[in-house]
């Protein structure tokens, strides 16, 4: 894990520290003339109750400033900051990179936080490359600095389930109802909104027993649990940061409820170290839909090879793969801006046009509205305490294992 020297996060001071040039990948030559150096404002949540999906961007995007030092020929200085998991944090955040000299800002994972800093972003007129926040108003509230490399909600819960639907179909004893838990904050409201609309547009074969919301900063799920599992439903779609997704599996096995499928559109938890490690046998078997790595880009073997020198006790998921990416769209329009200044990278940003470097999300291209209209999503499923890629086809890496073996019987 990253060592921060963080303390309280005011208006005054920020929290974060800079890194500087790294060694270690194969040599590019850079594209266009380019400023010696760039000061990059980093928003996650690295402390709270979101601090392990926020931990994992700043080793993403930490590694991702080295890769663009030799790919490049960008020495990006990343000063990082911490919204403590309070989205109300993230506009204080990123008034103070800003203050700081930053002039092109990446963040901030959570969708509440990510909208809040938007703003700070927009009053500045610093652009803002979002690498997580799948909430439809980060893109739909007429922000013009916002660059989202993410999905929106509605985008990857549609293509998910057309997944889902396509698993089911080659499944036998499918289940036929599902139950829907889901965090009742801003990114579990929008998720929840939009599987409520594709399940209908893609035509699920399965019916939706009930939904049921809880808080994120819930420490019991208990009574949750039991009323999903009250409900008859023998398929749990679920809409889970890490913690929660934890509290759910160990409240299935404590009330002895086995579905016969967990399902995660845009959602944690599976991909997560920190759920293999808390839940140990118990972790196999749930489904997750998620943008993920692409094991057979040209140089990923030089990326996953640096990331596991650097964080040997930690793995590449989709939370360091997406902020390492949006580091790589910042460097490519600073180099072709040649400039470090928020306009010149404003304007830069809005002609990219790429190929991701690590992720297996589509042709990086920014609309109108800063949305990125590439949106592959890849299904994981927990195998052998480690997620594993089982469609779509072309990048799976395992078989689907159905149905859930019962959490008793492991």
């Amino acid at each position: 894990m990253r060592k921060h020297s963080e303390s309280g996060l005011t208006r005054r001071s920020l929290i974060g520290s800079g890194i500087g040039a790294a060694v270690g990948f194969a040599s590019w030559r850079s594209r266009a003339a380019t400023p010696a150096k760039v000061r990059v404002g980093a928003i996650n949540p690295s402390s709270g109750v979101l601090a392990f999906p926020g931990q994992a961007c700043v080793r993403g995007i930490d590694v991702g400033a080295k890769f663009a030092k030799e790919k490049f020929g960008i020495e990006l200085q990343i000063i990082h900051a911490d919204t403590q998991s309070r989205p109300e944090n993230g506009r204080i955040a990123a008034e103070n990179l800003i203050r700081q000299g930053c002039t092109v800002l990446i963040g901030a994972w959570d969708s509440g936080a990510t909208i809040s800093a938007l703003q700070a972003a927009e009053a500045a007129k610093v652009p803002m490359v979002v690498h997580i926040a799948s909430a439809t108003q980060v893109t739909s509230q007429g922000f013009t600095e916002v660059f989202r490399y993410y999905p929106t909600s509605l985008t990857i819960v549609r293509k998910s389930l057309m997944e889902l639907k396509s698993i089911l179909s080659s499944i036998k004893d499918a289940p036929t109802s599902a139950v829907v838990m889901h965090l009742n904050n801003t990114m579990g409201q929008s998720t929840a909104a939009s599987i409520d609309q594709a399940w209908k547009e893609v035509e699920v074969p399965l019916r939706i027993a009930e939904y049921i919301p809880y808080d994120e900063r819930a420490k019991d799920l208990s009574v949750e649990v039991a009323k999903a599992k009250a409900s008859g439903a023998d398929a749990l779609v679920s809409v889970t940061r890490v913690n929660d997704a934890i509290m759910i599996i160990r409240e299935c096995t404590k009330q002895g409820w086995n579905p016969k499928m967990i399902f995660s559109p845009n959602s944690n938890g599976a991909q997560d170290k920190a759920y293999y490690d808390a839940l140990g046998k118990y972790g196999d078997g749930a489904i997750l839909s998620t943008l993920w790595y692409n094991p057979k880009a040209p140089d990923a073997a030089a990326i996953l090879k640096r990331f596991a020198s650097d964080y040997p006790n930690d793995w590449v998921d989709g939370n360091s793969g997406c902020a390492f990416e949006a580091v790589q769209i910042v460097a490519d329009a600073v180099s072709r801006a040649g400039s470090s200044e928020s306009a010149a990278i404003h304007a830069a940003l809005k002609g990219t046009d790429m190929t991701p470097i690590l992720m297996s999300s589509g042709k990086i291209k920014f609309d109108a509205n800063g949305q990125n209209m590439g949106s592959d999503v890849t299904i994981l499923q927990g195998q052998n305490g480690k997620p594993r890629v089982v469609a779509p086809q072309s990048v799976a890496e395992a078989a689907l294992q159905y149905p859930l073996v019962p959490f008793n019987s492991r």
